[in-house]
C-alpha cells in the first residue's frame, strides 16, 4: 500500500466548496442582530466564507440534524416577528431549545452565564419573541477534558434556562432598537455606529518571543523567562546579569471582514 497527500486536489476541492457554498440571505435574522457589524458588511461588502468557516458551519449543522433525527424532533420552522426572521433549533414540548457544538471546554459550575453569554443572548431573543420564560440550552463539547492525563472525549450537557418577564420585555425592545440601528448604519454606510462583535469572532492577539532571555555573565540563552529566573535563583547564577526576552504582538484574524471593520480586539466591546 502507498498513501500520500495530494495538495492539488485539495486546493481544487476547497476552491469549489468556497465558490459554490451558499450563505446569502436577504432578510434580517435574529442572529444577525447579535453581530450587526458582520451583517452590515455581509450586505454592503459580501465576501465568500473561508473553507474553515464552512467546515464549522457544516459540522455543526450535521450534528444538529442527526441528533434531532435520532430523538424524533424536527427543526423549528422559520418565522417572522416585526421584520426579524428567526427559527428555533427545536421545541421540546412547548419549550424552545438551542443546540450548540463547542471546541472549547464546558463552563465550570457558576460560570455558565459568562462563558455561554453569546448562546444565551440568542436563546433570550427566541424566548422574548415567543414569550417563553423557560428554555433549554443543549451543548456538545467535542474535546472535553476527562482527566489529568489529557484524554478528551465528546460530552453532552443540558441546561435549564429561566428568564424573568422583565428580561424578555427588555430584550424585545433591544431587538427592535438594534434592527433600527442596523438600518441606520446601512443608510449612512457607517458601521461604527454599531456595537462590535464578540472579540473571539474578530481575531486573537498572540505574544511571540523575538529574542530569548540571556545571562550576560554566562553568555547563555534560555528558552523561557522561567528558565532565566530559575538560573539566577541558584547559587551558581546568583548576582548574574540577565537580559529579559523581547516580544512582539501578532494578530491572527478570524473574521473575513476584519480589515474593513478594524475592530478593537485588545479591548473588546
Amino acid at each position: 500500500m502507498n498513501i500520500k497527500r495530494n495538495d492539488s486536489i485539495r486546493d481544487w476541492a476547497l476552491e469549489e466548496i468556497v465558490n459554490n457554498y451558499k450563505t446569502e440571505r436577504g432578510e434580517i435574522h435574529l442572529t444577525d442582530l447579535l453581530t450587526p457589524r458582520r451583517k452590515y458588511f455581509e450586505i454592503l461588502n459580501p465576501r465568500k466564507p473561508t473553507a474553515e468557516e464552512i467546515a464549522y458551519y457544516t459540522s455543526g449543522n450535521a450534528i444538529e440534524y442527526k441528533i434531532l433525527q435520532a430523538i424524533g424532533y424536527q427543526k423549528g420552522e422559520p418565522k417572522d416577528w416585526n421584520g426579524i426572521r428567526y427559527s428555533v433549533d427545536t421545541w421540546l414540548g412547548n419549550i424552545p431549545a438551542e443546540i450548540k457544538t463547542r471546541r472549547r471546554n464546558l463552563a465550570k459550575e457558576g460560570q455558565e452565564v459568562i462563558v455561554y453569554n453569546h448562546y444565551l443572548k440568542q436563546l433570550r431573543g427566541y424566548c422574548a419573541i415567543e414569550n417563553k420564560t423557560k428554555a433549554w440550552l443543549i451543548i456538545l463539547s467535542m474535546l472535553e477534558k476527562q482527566d489529568d492525563t489529557g484524554k478528551t472525549a465528546p460530552e453532552w450537557v443540558f441546561y435549564e434556562v429561566d428568564f424573568q418577564e422583565d428580561e424578555l420585555e427588555e430584550e424585545r425592545e433591544n431587538l427592535l432598537n438594534m434592527k433600527t440601528l442596523l438600518q441606520v448604519a446601512l443608510d449612512k454606510k457607517d458601521h461604527t455606529v454599531l456595537p462590535q462583535c464578540p472579540v473571539w469572532m474578530c481575531g486573537s492577539i498572540y505574544r511571540i518571543m523575538v529574542t530569548k532571555p540571556k545571562c550576560l555573565t554566562c553568555n547563555r540563552e534560555f528558552q523561557t523567562e522561567r528558565g532565566a529566573n530559575i538560573h539566577v535563583s541558584t547559587p551558581k547564577g546568583r548576582n548574574h546579569e540577565i537580559i529579559s526576552a523581547t516580544y512582539k504582538e501578532e494578530i491572527v484574524k478570524k473574521c473575513r471582514y476584519f480589515d474593513l471593520c478594524n475592530p478593537n480586539i485588545s479591548g473588546g466591546q
